[in-house]
């Protein structure tokens, strides 16, 4: 494949409660090091966690900023050639070439066509350093699937059908389902039912388990050994039980839940 999926972001407003949940429940690692902490003070224990293919960045949210789900990544085998694609079929799209030594995964940032932040990187390019240069991994809890909203889902999948040669495996009720050859971008349409679902860009992310109940135990768990890293119930708040049955449309997963900030996770066996 031209492409695959290799990078995702999150801001929050504390890296140690959401890196122990993804540590615990999805079994991830630390790849990199030298994130600054609260004070501004760069720490070796502060870093991108992985699952062995793709790379979570719990970035310090800075005024100005949300917290939640804020951008995600390609690495590709060439990154002009991508950026010619852009420029020949998308030329409007915004370009960033210096993304700054800070950024160990990225050297190029562009926007897709509904405004969702994309990382590019390839290997041996400056500034790919640290885990993500080194072999990937599997293991029995991962990455499944990054899920987008757009008010027209198959004219979105074709930028990414373009430029990153991504393959459509499934249409299910309107939504697009795009593959890298292990993971999926899902394209799911924008509706009235709630606010979240009126808006389009980034929805959710989605992990695959070895066992949907045994998950689930540990989701209650960790609620138990670490009240801070709890995961969020989406069901029973305002608008809940909405988000909750449209999390669980997805056609890549079966459970909904939310981590401990409310970034909104999608399950499957």
């Amino acid at each position: 494949m031209f492409a695959r999926i290799a990078h995702v972001a999150i801001y929050t407003e504390s890296y140690p409660k959401m890196a122990d949940f993804y540590k615990t429940i999805f079994g991830m690692k630390q790849i990199t090091s030298g994130m600054a902490d609260d004070a501004g003070q760069r720490r070796s224990d502060l870093g991108h966690i992985s699952d062995g293919t793709i790379g979570l960045a719990l970035l310090r949210r800075n005024p100005g900023i949300r917290s939640g789900l804020d951008h995600f990544g390609f690495d590709v085998k060439d990154i002009q050639t991508a950026l010619d694609r852009i420029a020949k079929s998308y030329p409007d799209t915004l370009v960033k070439r210096d993304l700054g030594d800070v950024v160990p995964f990225a050297n190029v940032r562009i926007q897709d066509p509904v405004g969702v932040h994309i990382d590019l990187s390839q290997q041996g390019a400056p500034n790919v350093r640290e885990g993500y240069t080194e072999e990937r991994w599997d293991q029995p809890r991962h990455f499944n699937h990054i899920a987008l909203r757009a008010l027209k889902p198959s004219l979105l999948a074709e930028f990414y059908k373009q430029i990153f040669e991504l393959q459509e495996v499934e249409a299910v009720k309107e939504q697009v389902c795009l593959s890298d050859g292990k993971n999926y971008l899902v394209i799911r349409p924008c509706h009235t039912s709630s606010y979240t679902t009126m808006q389009e860009g980034l929805d959710h992310i989605g992990f695959k388990v070895e066992d949907l109940n045994q998950a689930k135990k540990d989701l209650d768990d960790i609620g138990v050994a670490l009240p801070q890293s709890a995961p969020t119930k989406v069901a029973g708040r305002r608008f809940g039980d909405i988000t909750r049955k449209d999390l669980e449309a997805c056609a890549a997963g079966k459970y909904g839940i939310a981590d401990p900030d409310g970034v909104l996770l999608h399950l499957s066996d």
